[in-house]
């Protein structure tokens, strides 16, 4: 203690100011001057190899914060939705208003005249040693040409070292990466995703290209279905990697009926072994041009054409088979509003007896011939056998459907 007295002459809390005043100057020209020799460390990376084979409300759900995933935070606190949650909350006590919805034709301008913007995409390949900006981001507005061919040969940092296997880089990792290495007006201009996922050598598939091989591949099955069928609200995987050109996807639709199609793509390996699947759903729509009600028709009312119209309904909303528009005659056996679709299920032929129906027997044996009324103890149509009793003496007898007012014993 005594010699350190004497270092310089100074005092000792003299010298021990100094030294921390050194230590922080030097600091921010240590880490400036170690980003400009190996650019942004390998701490950026965040090992992928289970993300990657998640769908990606998985992998949304894994980026929570550790007291969200634990259930003792509601997502309605998660810092990156706590402004979504505080406009939610004045929307509900009328506090703020919404805006204006603009007019039929009219867009709402994303970028002025002159403006441009980069925007990042959540999965990309790369297959050098290092990320080169074009390999990340696509131009947005009107850029000029030579400012991003500038731009998209800048070099970031170094690839993922093992190739086949994805990387994932956070939001936040990559926002200060960006600002380090490009500066930050480049940077601000730049539109990031919630995490971004790099793999060197391979293919990705994004979400836009497995939309159009669902419709490809869902195309000629559609085109044989009856009526009109659309597909909508796509619901599929953010991204498909694989690991070489050799791999491929192959989608394994569910049952196509109207409503909500699961769908599964199974990434194959080159000899057909499945290495692992994703999920997905579509909508389809099926719009088919059925018979329905010109007229409110009553229960057990005859139908005629007078009664009958044509309607472009959705499939998906028909509790059973629309009839056909064959047979008859018919009768219905519920009531009917105007515009409501016939099925199968709501018409009977006007032949068949119903149980509780007061019937005509005839009977007819050698020489005798008699005819009484009857009471159906059961349901039938032309030619059938159903219980019968007689009104008279209630005696219970089988009889032989003629048509709809009439059984006959022979």
């Amino acid at each position: 203690m005594r010699h350190i007295r004497h270092i310089c002459g100074l005092p000792l809390p003299v010298l021990g100011l100094l030294l921390f005043c050194c230590l922080c100057w030097l600091a921010p020209w240590d880490a400036a001057h170690g980003a400009a020799l190996g650019g942004v460390p390998q701490a950026i990376w965040q090992d992928n190899d289970r993300s990657h084979r998640r769908s990606p409300a998985q992998i949304k759900h894994q980026l929570r914060p550790p007291q969200v995933r634990a259930a003792r935070l509601s997502l309605a606190e998660d810092a990156q939705q706590g402004r979504t949650a505080r406009v939610r909350n004045l929307i509900a006590a009328n506090a703020a208003s919404l805006p204006v919805a603009p007019a039929p034709g009219e867009q709402l301008p994303l970028l002025e005249d002159g403006d441009w913007r980069l925007k990042i995409r959540q999965a990309a390949v790369v297959d050098g040693d290092m990320v080169l900006l074009g390999d990340i981001a696509a131009p947005l507005g009107e850029m000029d040409a030579v400012l991003w061919s500038d731009l998209r040969e800048r070099q970031l940092w170094p690839a993922p070292e093992e190739e086949g296997k994805p990387l994932q880089v956070n939001r936040s990792r990559l926002s200060q990466a960006l600002r380090q290495l490009l500066g930050r007006e480049v940077a601000g201009r730049c539109i990031l995703p919630t995490s971004l996922v790099i793999q060197r050598g391979g293919v990705v598939f994004g979400e836009e290209a497995l939309r159009s091989y669902v419709v490809k591949s869902l195309t000629p099955q559609l085109a044989a279905m009856p009526g009109e069928a659309e597909l909508g609200d796509f619901r599929l995987p953010e991204y498909i990697f694989l690991a070489h050109a050799g791999q491929r996807v192959q989608l394994e639709p569910g049952r196509l009926t109207p409503g909500r199609v699961p769908l599964r793509f199974a990434v194959q390996e080159a000899d057909g072994t499945v290495l692992r699947r994703v999920s997905g759903t579509v909508n389809l729509t099926l719009w088919l041009t059925v018979p329905a009600a010109a007229r409110p028709l009553a229960k057990g009312e005859a139908l005629s054409p007078d009664s009958i119209t044509f309607m472009r309904v959705n499939a998906g909303q028909l509790r059973d088979l629309p009839w056909d528009g064959q047979g008859g005659p018919w009768q219905t056996v519920r009531a009917l509003s105007t515009g409501e679709a016939i099925l199968q299920s709501d018409l009977v032929s006007q032949n068949t007896v119903r149980r509780g129906d007061v019937l005509t027997l005839d009977y007819a044996r050698g020489n005798v011939r008699m005819t009484t009324k009857v009471e159906a103890l059961a349901d039938g149509g032309p030619g059938e056998t159903i219980p019968v009793r007689n009104l008279q003496t209630k005696r219970q007898v089988y009889a032989t459907v003629r048509d709809g007012g009439t059984v006959e014993i022979h």
